[in-house]
C-alpha cells in the first residue's frame, strides 16, 4: 500500500485524478484476452471445471467483500487470505495437471491478474506467483528428463514464468524494504512530533503551573479585597491588608510585611513579621524612595543596595516596594514585602501588589472617611442634645425629617391650642425663594393667655441650602426666651414707673417755667428770656421722649389697642404733609405729595398718622438744604403702598438690618441731629403690623432712603396689636 501510495505520487495529475474511470472503462479488454486465450489453449476439462469452480468461489468472496456492513468490514482480513488459498489451490492443481506450458500460461496470468488486482490489499497475493513459477518448471524438466529439451516456444514461456515469478519476488522485496523504509521514516516523524509533542505539553503544563499559581494569588487577592472592604474600621483594614499580603504572595516566600502611612509628616508602620527581631525602619529608606519617586520598586539583592545594609545583615534578600495612593495628590505609604530568597520577586508581582495597593488605598479613604463621619456624626447628636434651643427640620412636603429632643418634646405637646408642628408648617410657608430667615411670635407652651411661669418660645425659619440632587430643607430654631420675656416684663414694668413718676414733676417744672417766661413772676431780662426758653424747649423734648417711651412700651405690653376704621387714606396724607410743611421750609426742603386718588382703606387715623409723621420728620432730618421729599402711594394686590422718599444721606448697607430695633440709631444721624431714644421706627413697626401689614427699607448712602409700608383695602375688622 506504501509502495502503491508512493507511485500514484509520481504520477501525473490528470491521470490521479481518472485513474478510476480509466480502469472501468479499460477492463473488459485483459478479461476478454484472457478468455480468448484459454479457449485457444485447449485446457483439460478438469483444469477448465476447476478454474470455474475457482471462479465462482471468488465472485462469491467479491461479493462478501464488498458489502457494506460493519460486520463485513471486520471480516475483509479472513477473505482475503480465503483469497490467497484459493489461488494456492488452483496453483497445486495445475501443477498437477497442466503437462504442458500452453495449458499453464493462460491460467498463471489469471493468478497474476488476480494477485496484482489484490495487490493494495494484501502483498501476499504476489508469493502464489513467486512460488507456482518454479516448481511448474521444475516438476515439468523432471518429467521431460528423459526427452529432448524445450522447444524454443517453450523456452519463451518458461522465461516469462521465471520472469514473472521473479519479478513478484523482487516487486515484493523492494515493497517490504520501500515499506520498511516508509515506515522508518513514520516512526522518525512520529517520533519527532511526540518529541514536539512533549515539549508542547511540557510547556503547557509549565504554562499551566504558572496560571494555577497566577489563579491562587489571583484568588488570595481577590479574598483580600473583599475582607478589607467588609470593614470600615481603619483599625481593621490596616491589619486585613497585612494578612491578604501574606496570603497573595503565600507563606513560604513571605518574611515580613510592612505597611506604612504618612501621619502628620512622619512614618507610623505597622508590620508583620516572622521573625520579630526585624524593625520595619530598616526598609524606611527604600519606602521614602519609593513614595518620592511614585514607582514600584523589585530588589532582587537587598546587599547590593547601599540604603538597606541593615536588612541584608539580617539574612533578607529580596525586596518589593509599591506606593499607596490614599485619595488624590502624592502617595501616602508604601506598601512592602520581604523575603529571604534571592530573586523571589519579578515585576509581575509588582503588578499585582501595585494593583493591590491600589484597592487597598480606596479602603483605606473609604475607613478614614467613615471615621470622620461618625466623629461628626457624634458631634452633630451631641450638639443636637446638649444645645438649649429646639430643632425642626421640615422637607419640602413639610415632613419632619429631623428633631432634636426639645423639638420633638414640643411636637408632642398636645395642651397647646393649636398644634406645634401645624406652626411650623405655617412659618415654613412665609420663607421667600430668597431664603431670609422668618421669626415667628412668641409661642407660649400651654395656655396662651399666660402671662408669668410659662415657657416662650421664638421660631426662627430658615433655608437649608443642598445640593443639585436633594431638595432643599426648612430649618426652625425655637429658641427659649422665657427668661428674656420676665426681664423685659421687669423692664418695662420699671421703664413704666419711672416713666410716671418723671411725668409729674416734668408737668409741674413745664408750668412753672411758662408762668416765669410769661412775665407773671416779675419781668425779665433778655439773657434770662434765652436761658429760659431753652430750658422750656428741654423740659418739653425730656416730656415727649417720656411720653414715647410709655407709648412703646404700652405697644410691647400689648395694652395699646389699634381702632382701625374706613378711611380715605390720601386725605390723610395730604393733610399731614400741609402740617409739616412749614417744617420742611425752614430746613430749606421740597416737600411734594405724589399720592393720587386711592381707595378706601382700613386703618387707625391717628397711629397711621403718626407713622407718617415720624418717616417725614426722619427724612426733613437726614436730608440736607436743597433736598426733596416726596410721599407717593399706589395699590398692588389687597393692600396699598405708601412710599417716603428723600435725597438724603443714606444709610449703610450694613444698618439697613437694625434701624427698626428699638433704642437704635443710624451713627451719621446720631452724629447730625443729637441723640434721640431711638424707638420712632420700632413703634411705626408695631403699627404698621398691627394692622396686618409690613414696613421695609431701600437706601444707598449718599443718594437717599425710600421707607415704604403696607395697608390693608377697606375691610371691616378690629386689629390688636400683642
Amino acid at each position: 500500500m506504501i509502495a502503491g501510495d508512493a507511485l500514484n505520487r509520481q504520477l501525473p495529475y490528470w491521470l490521479v485524478e481518472r485513474r478510476e474511470h480509466l480502469m472501468h472503462l479499460f477492463a473488459p479488454v485483459p478479461a476478454l484476452a484472457l478468455v480468448l486465450w484459454l479457449s485457444l489453449a485447449a485446457l483439460p476439462g478438469m483444469l477448465w471445471m476447476a478454474l470455474i469452480g475457482y471462479a465462482s468461489t471468488h465472485l462469491l468472496l467479491f461479493w462478501v467483500m464488498y458489502d457494506r456492513s460493519a460486520r463485513a468490514a471486520a471480516r475483509w482480513p479472513h477473505i482475503e487470505r480465503a483469497a490467497i488459498l484459493v489461488d494456492a489451490l488452483l496453483s497445486i492443481f495445475v501443477i498437477g495437471v497442466a503437462t504442458s506450458l500452453l495449458h499453464f500460461l493462460p491460467v498463471y496470468a489469471l493468478i497474476a491478474w488476480r494477485a496484482i488486482a489484490g495487490y493494495r490489499r494484501s502483498q501476499a497475493t504476489t508469493v502464489t506467483l513467486f512460488v507456482l513459477g518454479p516448481i511448474f518448471l521444475f516438476q515439468l524438466l523432471l518429467h521431460r528428463a528423459g526427452n529432448a529439451a524445450l522447444a524454443p516456444d517453450e523456452q519463451w514461456g518458461a522465461v516469462g514464468i521465471l520472469t514473472g515469478s521473479l519479478g513478484c519476488g523482487i516487486v515484493a522485496i523492494m515493497a517490504s524494504a520501500r515499506q520498511k523504509a516508509s515506515i522508518h521514516q513514520l516512526r522518525s516523524e512520529l517520533q519527532r512530533e511526540r518529541n514536539t509533542r512533549e515539549a508542547r505539553v511540557e510547556e503547557l503544563e509549565h504554562l499551566a503551573n504558572e496560571l494555577r499559581m497566577r489563579m491562587r494569588e489571583r484568588h488570595a487577592l481577590e479574598e483580600g479585597l473583599r475582607a478589607i472592604t467588609s470593614t470600615l474600621s481603619l483599625n481593621d483594614v490596616l491589619e486585613q491588608i497585612l494578612d491578604s499580603t501574606v496570603q497573595t504572595f503565600g507563606g513560604e516566600r513571605t518574611h515580613a510585611v510592612v505597611l506604612t502611612l504618612q501621619i502628620d509628616g512622619s512614618l507610623d508602620n505597622r508590620m508583620y513579621a516572622r521573625d520579630r527581631q526585624i524593625q520595619a525602619q530598616w526598609v524606611e529608606p527604600l519606602i521614602r524612595r519609593v513614595m518620592r519617586d511614585q514607582t514600584p520598586a523589585v530588589i532582587a539583592d537587598s546587599a547590593l543596595d547601599p540604603d538597606l545594609g541593615e536588612i541584608s545583615r539580617t539574612g533578607l534578600h529580596s525586596i518589593i516596594c509599591v506606593p499607596l495612593f490614599v485619595g488624590d495628590g502624592p502617595p501616602r505609604g508604601a506598601l512592602t514585602v520581604v523575603s529571604a530568597t534571592f530573586a523571589a520577586f519579578s515585576s509581575s508581582d509588582a503588578r499585582h501588589l501595585s494593583a493591590f495597593a491600589a484597592q487597598a488605598g480606596i479602603a483605606i479613604g473609604n475607613a478614614e472617611l467613615h471615621s470622620r463621619l461618625r466623629r461628626q456624626q457624634h458631634l452633630l447628636q451631641a450638639v443636637l442634645r446638649d444645645i438649649n434651643d429646639g430643632l425642626v427640620v421640615l422637607d419640602t412636603e413639610n415632613n419632619v425629617v429631623l428633631a432634636n429632643p426639645i423639638g420633638k418634646a414640643l411636637l408632642e405637646d398636645t395642651s397647646a391650642p393649636q398644634p406645634w408642628l401645624e406652626r411650623m408648617r405655617e412659618l415654613a410657608s412665609r420663607l421667600s425663594d430668597d431664603g431670609r430667615p422668618v421669626a415667628s411670635p412668641e409661642w407660649i407652651v400651654g395656655d396662651p393667655e399666660c402671662e408669668e411661669g410659662c415657657t416662650v418660645y421664638q421660631a426662627v425659619a430658615s433655608r437649608v441650602r443642598t445640593n443639585d440632587d436633594l431638595p432643599d430643607l426648612t430649618a426652625i430654631v425655637l429658641h427659649d426666651i422665657t427668661d428674656h420675656k420676665a426681664e423685659e416684663r421687669a423692664r418695662m414694668d420699671f421703664i413704666s414707673m419711672v416713666s410716671h413718676e418723671l411725668r409729674n414733676p416734668l408737668h409741674t417744672l413745664n408750668g412753672f417755667v411758662k408762668l416765669v417766661l410769661q412775665g407773671r413772676a416779675g419781668p425779665l431780662t433778655p439773657l434770662q428770656q434765652d436761658f429760659l426758653s431753652m430750658a422750656d424747649d428741654q423740659i418739653e423734648q425730656l416730656s415727649g421722649r417720656v411720653s414715647e417711651l410709655l407709648e412703646y412700651n404700652r405697644f410691647k405690653a400689648g395694652r395699646l389697642t389699634l381702632r382701625p376704621e374706613v378711611g380715605d387714606l390720601s386725605l390723610l396724607i395730604a393733610g399731614t404733609l400741609n402740617r409739616l410743611s412749614l417744617q420742611a421750609e425752614q430746613q430749606q426742603l421740597s416737600l411734594i405729595n405724589e399720592t393720587p386718588s386711592l381707595p378706601l382703606c382700613q386703618f387707625d387715623n391717628q397711629r397711621i398718622g403718626q407713622v407718617l409723621t415720624n418717616l417725614i420728620e426722619n427724612a426733613i432730618k437726614a436730608t440736607p438744604a436743597g433736598g426733596v421729599i416726596r410721599v407717593s402711594a399706589d395699590v398692588h394686590d389687597q393692600d396699598v403702598r405708601v412710599r417716603v422718599s428723600d435725597t438724603g444721606v443714606g444709610i449703610p448697607s450694613s444698618e439697613l438690618g437694625k434701624i427698626f430695633q428699638r433704642f437704635y440709631q443710624v451713627a451719621k444721624h446720631r452724629r447730625a441731629h443729637g441723640t434721640n431714644m431711638g424707638l420712632g421706627l420700632a413703634i411705626c413697626q408695631q403699627i404698621v403690623e398691627g394692622h396686618g401689614g409690613r414696613i421695609w427699607v431701600e437706601s444707598e448712602e449718599g443718594v437717599g432712603t425710600t421707607f415704604t409700608f403696607t395697608l390693608p383695602l377697606a375691610v371691616e375688622k378690629e386689629c390688636t396689636v400683642g
